[in-house]
Parts: structure tokens; C-alpha cells; sequence
């Protein structure tokens, strides 16, 4: 059967081969021309494995969370919004990043641009704590202290038999 078969992958052990919740998410920047080094990057092979162009990705819009013994952080490339234009905002467990521009006119037309990034907070993150920085260079990072929930309480339950009469 054509589902059972396994596909074979050239660094399976890989730690930067992630699978199921990457930590970090490239090529953010929608609505922007093609440049002549989008078309022009070679994929790099390796096995059996297509490497995406990460060398051009590295440099453009990405979104990346990190978990560190202390602290929680979000890092989002909103270099195409000003401050004025973007939204950060907690509901419950989640973080909500919002970024909207009207329709302005560039090089090659007319463009608007919005985006909303929901991540969800993990157990320990106190929505209230969170704080929130925006670099030079357009880098938004969103971070607070992750606190440790305290340890379950230890009760021992009494097993109770009962005999068939």
C-alpha cells in the first residue's frame, strides 16, 4: 500500500528538523514584488530532502516564540507597520497581534496590508506581566515571566474492598 510506505529523510535525527510545532515560521512579508534573488536562489539538495531557500528567508519576516526557564517570549517582523498600526492585545489564554494599514500607494501599484498572529500562552504566563518592545528595525517582542506552577499536594486515598456475600 502506497500509505504505509515511509518517506526516507536525510537528517531524520536533525534537532533543527522540526515536525510537529516549529518554533520559528520565515517568508512573513506578503504583497511584496518578486526581486531578482527570489528568483535567482537555488535550492540547496541534500539527499532526499529539497531545502527550502533558507539562506533568503533568514533575512525577511519571520515569527518565533522561545521558552526559556524563565522566561516566555514572541518575537514577530512587523517591519511594514508603523506603531500606530498594530494591536497587541491578551483574551483569556491568548495573545493577539494585530497589524492593519489602508491601502497606500507604492512602486508597483497600490497595496493594504493586515495580519492577525494568535499564540497561545503557556501554563505559568500571567497575561497582566507581559511587556512588549519594538526595535529600530521593525522586530516586535512580546515577553513575560513564566512562573512555575506549585507543585499538586500529596493526599493518599484509602482502597476500600468489598466481598461478594
Amino acid at each position: 500500500m502506497m500509505a504505509d510506505r515511509a518517506v526516507p529523510h536525510a537528517y531524520p535525527m536533525s534537532t533543527r528538523y522540526e515536525l510537529n510545532t516549529p518554533s520559528r515560521i520565515y517568508d512573513q512579508n506578503f504583497g511584496e514584488a518578486l526581486t531578482p534573488q527570489d528568483l535567482l536562489t537555488p535550492t540547496l539538495y541534500h539527499g532526499y530532502y529539497v531545502r527550502p531557500r533558507i539562506t533568503k528567508q533568514l533575512g525577511r519576516g519571520f515569527s518565533e516564540v522561545e521558552t526559556e526557564s524563565g522566561q516566555w517570549r514572541v518575537r514577530l517582523d512587523v517591519c511594514q507597520f508603523t506603531p500606530d498600526e498594530i494591536t497587541v492585545r491578551t483574551v483569556d489564554n491568548l495573545l493577539e497581534v494585530i497589524g492593519n494599514h489602508a491601502q497606500r500607494q507604492d512602486g508597483h501599484g497600490f497595496v493594504s496590508r493586515s495580519f492577525t498572529r494568535t499564540y497561545v500562552l503557556p501554563v505559568g504566563v500571567d497575561p497582566l506581566l507581559l511587556h512588549t518592545d519594538l526595535s529600530h528595525n521593525g522586530i516586535l517582542c512580546v515577553s513575560g515571566p513564566r512562573t512555575t506552577p506549585d507543585p499538586p499536594s500529596t493526599h493518599t486515598l484509602t482502597i476500600h474492598t468489598h466481598t461478594q456475600d
